[in-house]
């Protein structure tokens, strides 16, 4: 059996031959004018909202663009309440009631880009969980059964419709946008990038790059809800997240 520094050495030489098609090993790094990108987008803010929206909904997700915080904040509102009352309707039988009907899984309402919205949600009888630790059965059992999930994002990728998200950090949960059964994320325009090259670029240019990739163990990109398929190509949504993902896109004045 080959030993690690052996099974190394023979990569290296497999990458120093010139007749690979692909760089060798010790081949320069590409210059900004040789990067390539996989997906492009351009326009205003506006353009890249809509080719964001439009994105999403090819990947079974909903959006809608809005023209300031405080209209986003009702829309909010009116998407929690129609997922409230959908799934109202939709019971039979014996209901399992866990406390927990009424509860939001979010991020903590300083963090979240619209102003307001703890306190709108705690006048409809909505309370807003924001879990500081979820590393024991107890916390875990106190939010699991929460069905809906609100958060803001890092960045928006207009040319994929996909939401970046930067791991947990004090107010910050990622488990609001994996444990419940649907999540709405808001979306100022000042988060919306045409590509996530675009958006690394301007972290190489402000100076935060490497901060943010050694102050974050994970950095997540969600891209519409959760999927899955069998070997014959039959898509179920929701299986590893969740089934229902809806962007409010707005501008921030």
């Amino acid at each position: 059996m080959s030993t690690r520094d052996e099974v190394l050495d023979k990569i290296r030489q497999t990458l120093n031959n010139p007749a690979l098609r692909f760089p060798a090993y010790n081949s320069p790094p590409l210059t900004n004018a040789e990067r390539m990108t996989v997906t492009t987008a351009s326009g205003e803010f506006l353009q890249l909202a809509e080719r964001f929206g439009a994105e999403l909904e090819a990947l079974h997700g909903t959006f809608e663009i809005v023209e300031s915080p405080a209209v986003a904040r009702m829309a909010c509102i009116r998407t929690v309440q129609q997922w409230m009352q959908q799934e109202q309707e939709g019971r039979k039988g014996m209901v399992l009631e866990t406390g927990q009907e009424q509860s939001l899984l979010g991020w903590n309402a300083d963090c979240l880009p619209v102003p307001g919205l703890a306190d709108a949600f705690a006048d409809m009888g909505i309370r807003l969980v924001v879990p500081e630790d979820l590393t024991t059965p107890e916390s875990r059992e106190e939010v699991r059964m929460i069905r809906y999930g609100i958060t803001g994002v890092e960045a928006a990728i207009a040319s994929t419709g996909s939401m970046l998200m930067l791991s947990s950090s004090s107010g910050v949960s990622r488990s609001a946008s994996l444990l419940p059964y649907s999540h709405v994320a808001l979306i100022p325009f000042d988060r919306l990038y045409a590509t996530v090259e675009s958006w690394l670029a301007e972290k190489r240019q402000t100076g935060k790059l490497i901060d943010l990739m050694c102050d974050n163990a994970n950095i997540s990109m969600i891209t519409g809800p959760s999927k899955s398929a069998d070997i014959e190509g039959n898509l179920t949504l929701g299986v590893h997240g969740p089934r229902h993902v809806h962007a409010i896109l707005f501008d921030e004045g």
